[in-house]
């Protein structure tokens, strides 16, 4: 296996309505990936359909 890049693991709390936000949000982005999908939202600041 290749060796990571990103070696600092981030955690953080949501409410339940917060989580079925992103849950929703991710799902409609299309994405595989939630990491990929936060990474590219805090980076970026959106995420469009790929």
């Amino acid at each position: 296996m290749a060796k990571r890049n990103r070696t600092n693991p981030v955690q953080f709390y949501l409410s339940n309505d917060e989580q079925y936000i992103l849950n929703t949000k991710f799902k409609a982005s299309g994405m595989k990936s939630m990491s990929a999908f936060l990474r590219k939202l805090i980076l970026y600041g959106y995420v469009y359909d790929s």
